[in-house]
């Protein structure tokens, strides 16, 4: 019945993939330094936006920009079915890490290398590309499909809270955002910072610490962190921060800079990156420097994360039996005049209490004497596995692929919870590397290929 619909997959992948690229060339990283009224979240986001509508144009589809913070292409009539899907990526952290160009959109041994390839603007363009073939196949419509392509999904969601303030929801929905074959459960997600004062009088003859610095991005193992002292030479920095691989740097005789290097990783897997923020802490705790309530601040600090991505340090390790262990990243450190501060991502199990979890935090807090602040508290998702929609989503996955099914929780927080009735559908298969918020992100063409395949087919099910 739907043979027309996946040829028409296959025609039109290699036209795909060069609009795909196109898109993947558009930094939209969120721009804070340049938020305006018209660019909320910085030109070049709104430029992905723009090329994202576009191109829904040309393939004849009905378009909606909702002020430059989310779009949405929409074919067909009747109920209305969403696909969640976001333009906005992650920063690409140390460049000379990457052997590809980040938003060079490079294609090499069958696999399309570069920012937002996997998350999420791969599968946002095959999403698209999966209407217009269920449309061009000839079949009846029953339903509105709507691929609704938001622009701050990295950075808190504030897209589609816009989204819900003016715009019909979806009856259901899928978001590509995730893994196949259906995810149905999403651990709850904390972020929250710690910060202090600091008495910066300078301790004699010691080394002076002056600036601090590690991390992007909250929901990204931090891969690089600097920091500067004065009062010391590069060649006693060199053998303290030897163990943590770190690159010193003499600004003079007497101020040296260092990096220390780790590898980045989804915050919802902490375990896969090497956190650079630990490693600096580890090689300083036992090294004298001054100011002396910072070198005693620092070890508190350390005292609570050290090594740990399941807060058994912040004493909130914890797991149940749909999803797993609580994750924990220490993702960035800034020192500012005279305020140290930090922040962290914790992704928990659906069964937990985050209330709970919020006040062991904040007695942690007060035991070293440090402020805390949630600064984002998303609650669990869990959709039971007997509701139509994960059926169906189901279903389609061993139809298409011929492999059994059955669906799973994960760390990662998508656009789902933002709707009702919504689970994710894609777009990494199972055993596949996880290259999101990695160096040198990818998506083997195939799979491409073949998720837009599965996107149609899911389509093609919700309209019967």
């Amino acid at each position: 019945m739907y043979e027309a619909m996946h040829r028409l997959v296959d025609e039109n992948f290699g036209v795909m993939t060069e609009e795909l690229r196109q898109i993947l060339m558009v930094r939209s990283v969120l721009e804070e330094l340049e938020q305006t009224d018209k660019h909320p979240f910085g030109p070049r986001v709104t430029e992905a936006l723009g090329r994202f509508l576009s191109l829904a144009e040309r393939l004849g589809f009905a378009v909606k920009n909702i002020d430059n913070m989310v779009g949405y292409a929409e074919i067909g009539e009747g109920p209305l079915f969403g696909v969640l899907a976001h333009l906005d990526v992650v920063p690409e952290g140390r460049a000379e890490a990457w052997r590809h160009h980040p938003y060079a959109a490079e294609i090499e041994d069958g696999k399309l290398y570069g920012r937002g390839t996997t998350d999420d603007k791969g599968p946002a363009v095959s999403a698209l590309y999966a209407m217009k073939a269920l449309r061009d196949s000839g079949v009846k419509l029953n339903r509105r499909f709507r691929v609704i392509a938001g622009l701050d999904e990295e950075s808190g969601f504030r897209c589609m809270k816009r989204y819900r303030e003016t715009e019909e929801l979806p009856e259901a929905s899928f978001s590509p955002d995730a893994i196949f074959p259906v995810v149905n459960g999403e651990k709850g997600i904390l972020h929250f910072s710690l910060s202090k004062k600091i008495n910066n009088m300078a301790v004699m003859n010691l080394p002076e610490l002056t600036h601090l610095h590690g991390g992007t991005r909250i929901n990204v193992v931090p891969d690089e962190v600097t920091v500067c002292f004065n009062n010391v030479s590069a060649a006693n920095l060199e053998r303290v921060f030897s163990g943590a691989g770190g690159e010193v740097k003499a600004i003079s005789s007497k101020i040296a800079a260092v990096r220390v290097k780790g590898a980045s990783a989804h915050a919802m897997e902490p375990w896969k990156g090497e956190n650079a923020i630990q490693k600096m802490l580890g090689a300083m705790a036992d090294m004298d420097f001054g100011p002396a309530e910072m070198h005693m601040e620092l070890i508190k600090l350390r005292s609570l994360f050290k090594y740990d991505v399941k807060g058994e340090s912040l004493g909130i390790a914890m797991e149940d039996d749909i999803s797993g262990s609580l994750s924990c990243n220490l993702a960035k450190i800034e020192l500012r005049g005279d305020t140290l501060r930090a922040e962290s991502d914790i992704r928990y199990p659906v069964k937990a209490d985050g209330q709970a979890i919020i006040g062991a935090l904040r007695a942690s807090a007060e035991e070293i004497g440090w402020e805390l602040e949630v600064m984002r508290h998303d609650e669990p998702l869990f959709v039971p596995p007997d509701t139509p929609l994960v059926r169906k989503l189901l279903e389609t996955y061993e139809a298409v692929t011929g492999e059994p099914a059955k669906p799973r929780c994960m760390g990662g927080g998508t656009y789902s919870r933002t709707m009702p009735n919504a689970v994710s559908f894609g777009a990494l298969f199972p055993d596949e590397e996880e290259t999101a918020h990695r160096v040198d992100e990818f998506i083997p063409l195939e799979s491409l290929r073949k998720m837009t395949h599965l996107f149609a087919a899911a389509l093609a099910r919700f309209n019967e």
